[in-house]
């Protein structure tokens, strides 16, 4: 059964989904809160309702825990080597084009250790790829797809060699543009200990969605 908190995540996210609205949203979360659980409960509610979801992970590991999932670079074709004009390497009317065309909801988990032209890239190609459906999802984040990112920016950041603090601050994806766009959600209730978190986790929390 779902806490108050996990419905509230689920709710907001099933919303976007069933009204074809659109959506960018960041779900911070520690450890033991259900995120798991969350994304578990919403690939299975769309998937029986015959629509396609898309899950994946920046890490290989990551992505085992989640429903058919996929790393990041598999599923989006992202280039090792990313800057601020690049695109993912997939081909207009290719089957994977398709796949992301008719997909209603993206899960992207483990997000902060990737760099913000990651997240860049696949909103460039998504904007393209819908643009031919729809020509005003080109001003929508993602093409106007429902994109649901999930991790913790205090555990793992993006590597950069020989950065500085600054230098990986700048690269995370709350340092992109896109990130205006971003709605944060919250799961804060520890599962494992049926308490929540300490008051230091909390407040970092809390200054980190205002």
């Amino acid at each position: 059964m779902m806490t108050a908190e996990q419905k509230g995540v689920y709710d907001s996210i099933m919303q976007s989904v069933l009204s074809d609205s659109g959506g960018f949203y960041f779900l911070y979360r520690y450890g033991g809160t259900g995120k798991t659980f969350v994304w578990n409960t919403l690939s299975a509610a769309i998937r029986s309702m015959g629509m396609i979801v898309l899950n994946v992970a920046s890490s290989g590991i990551a992505s085992l825990l989640l429903p058919g999932g996929r790393t990041t670079h598999s599923r989006f074709c992202i280039p090792l080597q990313t800057d601020e004009t690049t695109t993912c390497n997939i081909k207009q009317g290719s089957l994977r084009a398709n796949l992301l065309i008719c997909a209603k909801l993206i899960i992207w988990d483990e997000a902060p250790m990737l760099n913000k032209n990651c997240f860049e890239a696949l909103d460039r190609t998504l904007r393209d790829m819908m643009k031919q459906e729809d020509e005003s999802t080109m001003d929508k984040p993602f093409g106007g797809k429902v994109v649901v990112l999930g991790g913790d920016f205090i555990q793992i950041l993006p590597v950069i060699p020989k950065g500085g603090r600054q230098d990986i601050v700048s690269a995370t994806v709350n340092s992109s543009d896109l990130w205006k766009y971003c709605k944060v959600l919250k799961l804060t209730k520890n599962m494992r200990l049926r308490t929540t978190g300490s008051p230091e986790l909390a407040t970092e929390i809390k200054e980190f969605a205002d």
